[in-house]
């Protein structure tokens, strides 16, 4: 990899109607070219079709979802977000699996909608999930994308292995929940596609401001 420029951990808070959690953001600006050694976009497409039933319902998802390669083109660098939350900070949800989901909808909503916020008519974002623009997404109805230029996608459907990216980048493993068996933490990953190669806050600027 040519360019690897880590910021610190970023240490931030979010409001609850039960709680103030606590959740960490780490970023990695680095060229988008060195990305292409996670890339298996005929892998994790075959996954999608096996396990995902979206599949085929999604403008955002395999298997219209670009390549990698093709889809940052334009751009020289990549700004990488990767987001965690520690799972004991919400002992007031009884379930486990629910625990999960209220950590992961804190930090998907909180980092799309920074990235969102912060970038200029220039840069464009690769989202933590299939893109939420719409309800439900016009390909159900077999309609065309009512945004296709605001349209994202997540890593994984550009076919990037993102817990490969995450261990490559940050040196911290993608955790799952399995029956019975609590993570330590769930994450994110998410990214800032952009042609200025310095590192700037502009992002956690935006994470600082969200309540």
């Amino acid at each position: 990899m040519r360019l690897r420029s880590k910021k610190n951990e970023y240490r931030l808070k979010a409001q609850t109607p039960h709680a103030i959690i606590e959740y960490s953001c780490e970023e990695c600006l680095i060229q988008t070219e060195c990305l292409v050694e996670f890339m298996d976009k005929l892998y994790f497409d075959k996954l999608c079709k096996e396990g995902c039933p979206n599949y085929g319902n999604k403008w955002s998802c395999p298997p219209y979802a670009p390549d990698y390669i093709k889809f940052v083109k334009e751009y020289e660098f990549i700004d990488v977000f990767m987001l965690y939350i520690e799972l004991k900070q919400f002992d007031y949800i009884r379930q486990d699996y629910l625990k999960v989901k209220a950590a992961n909808s804190i930090l998907k909503s909180r980092i799309d909608k920074a990235l969102r916020n912060s970038m200029d008519e220039n840069e464009f974002y690769i989202s933590t999930g299939s893109c939420r623009l719409c309800k439900s997404c016009k390909k159900k109805f077999g309609k065309p994308c009512a945004y296709p230029n605001h349209r994202t996608y997540s890593f994984e459907a550009l076919g990037i292995n993102v817990s490969l990216l995450a261990m490559e980048l940050f040196q911290r493993e993608l955790l799952w929940y399995k029956a019975k068996n609590l993570p330590e933490y769930t994450s994110v990953v998410a990214g800032l596609l952009t042609n200025n190669g310095i590192v700037n806050t502009k992002v956690s600027d935006q994470l600082l401001k969200l309540k």
